[in-house]
């Protein structure tokens, strides 16, 4: 008997599709084993002998009694309590602070990922968890124990989680946790009030707010002087530092005025500064405008959260490698949000537009690995800042969260047509 057409491909195809799932669960569990080697050997182990001397020592007592004197408040109040009780009286060390960051990354991870895409596609989330570890931004946010950035993070996380699930109330306090944290997040509050959000915008006051109080009483100082010691970060305003280090907006404009002489003028910081004002008020406005024009829409909170942690970055007057993990919630919620549409070239194009960002925000590893390999490739990485890459993919990034949000409001207004 002769077997009917086909039949050989209809008992091996299941087979096939086994192998082929198997494969990818294999190639992203590999992914997430190198990248989480990756950020744990350059992120902990090979800073324990320096002590992880960039940060938290630096920002714990910002070399005492220069730039904090243990009196009045620098960054928030959460730094303040956390200087006083635990790093003041070496209760806690900066291995302490380190240990807990790769905890407190995780707490950012997972809320992230179930507030995006819930308790679905586990073998996405590995590959997904593999890119937040491999990301430059998060190994120099372990290296340097910048643990403000990362206790932002993971309280900006958990806002999100509890805010998809209609959880304002408890979703303010964790936002006021990250306000309380390092002012920077402040920058969600006017944006809450536009969204309409009114109980998530009262609790993030009141708890940001009672933990300025309370610290001020504690450190001796008037509330309205430490709420303004909050604001100007001892002149950080009106500073502008364009290091290797800083990947600040400012930082690229004075870059750019500076050229190779690697001086600014007094009349070049003012451009500086005036420009990057000027680029920030912009920016602030096409989201708000954005976030205004979905406000009735729910369900895409992360795409909301991440367009404005993404305005974070344009609006600081100061920033670093580190303050780049803030882009991680927005991709990731940019890749639920293209992953779940039809496919069409307006798909491909955001969906390019994130790697782009993803990328060029941080993601050297690529080049590095072919500079080592093919001999090519360094010359991306050693052009990083004078290509203004990490500005370019942060402005690409936004714009395409932006972007999702908007066909986002279409789509929902022709459906509901």
């Amino acid at each position: 008997m002769t077997a009917p057409p086909g039949g050989s491909r209809g008992r091996f195809g299941p087979v096939l599709a086994h192998l082929v799932d198997l494969t990818a669960w294999l190639a992203c569990l590999a992914f997430l084993a190198w990248a989480g080697r990756l950020a744990y050997l350059e992120g902990y182990v090979y800073e324990i002998p320096k002590r992880f001397s960039g940060d938290f020592i630096q920002t714990a007592n910002l070399a005492f009694p220069w730039w904090f004197d243990g009196i009045n408040i620098f960054y928030g109040p959460i730094f303040v309590l956390e200087y006083r009780f635990l790093f003041a009286p070496h209760l806690a060390e900066p291995v302490d602070f380190a240990r807990a960051n790769f905890v407190l990354l995780g707490v950012a991870f997972v809320c992230t990922w179930l507030a995006t895409f819930g308790w679905r596609q586990p073998r996405l989330a590995v590959l997904v968890l593999a890119l937040w570890l491999a990301h430059h931004s998060t190994v120099e946010a372990l290296a340097n124990t910048s643990h403000l950035e990362i206790l932002e993070l993971a309280a900006i996380g958990l806002a999100l989680l509890l805010a998809v699930r209609g959880r304002c109330t408890w979703s303010g306090l964790a936002l006021g946790l990250a306000v309380a944290t390092k002012t920077l997040p402040a920058v969600f509050l006017p944006y809450l009030a536009l969204t309409q959000r009114w109980r998530l915008l009262a609790s993030a006051v009141a708890l940001s707010a009672g933990l300025l109080l309370v610290v001020c009483w504690l450190q001796g100082v008037p509330p309205w002087d430490g709420a303004l010691a909050l604001i100007d970060q001892r002149g950080n305003l009106t500073d502008i530092e364009f290091t290797e280090y800083a990947y600040a907006l400012r930082a690229d404009v004075a870059r750019i005025l500076a050229r190779d002489g690697g001086v600014l003028s007094p009349e070049q910081a003012r451009i500086a500064i005036a420009v990057h004002w000027v680029v920030a008020l912009s920016v602030m406005l096409v989201v708000g405008f954005a976030l205004a024009t979905v406000r009735h829409v729910r369900g895409h909170e992360g795409l909301m959260f991440g367009a404005i942690a993404a305005t974070m970055l344009v609006i600081a007057p100061s920033a670093h490698a580190a303050y780049y993990i803030f882009l991680l919630p927005g991709l990731t919620a940019g890749l639920g949000e293209v992953l779940a549409r039809a496919a069409s070239l307006q798909r491909l194009g955001l969906g390019l537009a994130l790697v782009a960002g993803y990328v060029f925000s941080g993601f050297d590893q690529p080049f590095l690995l072919s500079q080592r390999l093919l001999g090519v490739g360094d010359v991306v990485p050693a052009n990083w800042l004078a290509w203004h890459l990490p500005t370019l993919a942060l402005l690409t990034t936004l714009a395409t969260l932006c972007a999702l949000l908007a066909s986002t409001h279409q789509s929902q207004r022709g459906h509901a047509v």
